[in-house]
């Protein structure tokens, strides 16, 4: 495995210390009260909220309660 991820141009391997120490995210205070699911289980609100939450697909439209 090693051997291929050093066959890609500009890749190196990284210390397991070096590794814990990356941090990082979108760079935006983001605000999440947009987000949510619908009835469907696609992901609501704002573009980003696709990589910050996930919904059960699970389909209920249509369904009484």
């Amino acid at each position: 495995m090693k051997k291929n991820i050093l066959n890609i141009k500009g890749a190196s391997v990284i210390s397991k210390e070096a590794q814990r120490n990356i941090s990082g995210g979108i760079g935006l205070p983001v605000d999440t009260s947009s987000c949510g699911c619908d009835c469907a289980g696609r992901v609501t609100g704002h573009p980003f909220c696709g990589f910050i939450i996930a919904c059960p697909q699970v389909y209920t439209c249509n369904e009484e309660i």
